[in-house]
């Protein structure tokens, strides 16, 4: 596993986002200052209860810290209907001349702005990645800016508005 992907990696790079420092994460959390240091250098994982503490305290979605592998059409499937189910998502298609779906026009969007609007945010940094790729001889450029579009993408899952479905 990448070393800054593992989950103290991950809350040492929120808790440096929010500008904040181990002792006041321990205090904000409730967990000893010698913890956090430990979950930080990736000698302990936190337990399911101490990592929702974290992520409160971080301001950020506890799913931020986990990994899961997106390997098959139910994983796709399954994540879909759940925004469907919980959040005001929009899901859009052209028909043929028999009413049919236009499988190749399906398009995903939300009532609510403020989810447009972090999406748009992220679609403008794979923009930026792709641009650097192909527009760069330089690997370094390229790699400063996939560093960049990184922390651009972590600040959009700092942002912890909430969200409603709306009902038709």
């Amino acid at each position: 596993m990448n070393k800054d992907n593992t989950i103290g990696a991950k809350i040492q790079s929120y808790r440096k986002l929010q500008n904040m420092t181990q002792d006041e994460l321990s205090k904000r959390s409730g967990i000893y200052l010698s913890t956090i240091k430990k979950y930080e250098s990736g000698e302990r994982n936190p337990k399911p209860d101490q990592l929702q503490k974290i992520s409160e305290a971080l301001g950020v979605s506890i799913t931020v810290f986990l990994d899961f592998e997106i390997n098959t059409v139910s994983d796709v499937i399954s994540l879909i209907i759940k925004l469907d189910e919980q959040t005001s998502l929009k899901i859009t298609a052209d028909k043929d001349e028999r009413g049919s779906i236009i499988s190749s026009t399906i398009r995903l969007s939300f009532d609510d702005p403020q989810i447009n609007d972090a999406i748009c945010s992220y679609l403008e940094c794979k923009d930026r990645i792709h641009l650097a790729s192909n527009n760069s001889s330089d690997p370094t450029m390229t790699e400063i800016s996939v560093q960049t579009t990184d922390e651009t993408k972590n600040r959009l899952l700092l942002y912890n508005a909430l969200i409603k479905k709306s009902v038709h």
